[in-house]
């Protein structure tokens, strides 16, 4: 009977690879983004708008065409941390696909060795105590 919850193992191993894989890219595409709009901010073609993307998010800019000025905010800051939240998540899904591995190895070698039941599907009432 307890099978029935090691059945579903796979399942979410699979699941949680392809959320990994998804995070993984979507991490990679901020990260790819932020580095080339800094290099469009830093570098020098024709010439070098600011010194570095950071000291960019306190500057103005005039609208062509326009007498708008418009502040940048706190674009650096907010994509610094969007990007580190995001590597965050992809960490955070790779370990729950690490789990679900070592779950799955687990159960595959308490069921090769004959067990009845693993100490997480047993009924507590049939655990001794050891304290």
């Amino acid at each position: 009977m307890h099978y029935r919850s090691q059945m579903w193992v796979m399942p979410f191993i699979l699941l949680n690879s392809l959320v990994t894989a998804a995070m993984f890219v979507s991490s990679c595409i901020v990260s790819v983004g932020f580095r080339e709009l800094c290099d469009s901010l830093t570098q020098d073609k024709p010439y070098q708008y600011y010194s570095s993307c950071d000291k960019a998010q306190n500057q103005k800019l005039r609208l062509d065409g326009t007498s708008n000025i418009v502040s940048l905010g706190h674009f650096y800051a907010y994509i610094n941390v969007t990007q580190t939240a995001s590597w965050i998540c992809t960490l955070g899904w790779l370990a729950l696909v690490i789990s679900g591995i070592v779950r799955f190895a687990l159960n595959r070698r308490l069921r090769t060795q004959g067990a009845a039941m693993s100490s997480d599907t047993a009924n507590i009432s049939t655990i001794e105590p050891t304290a």
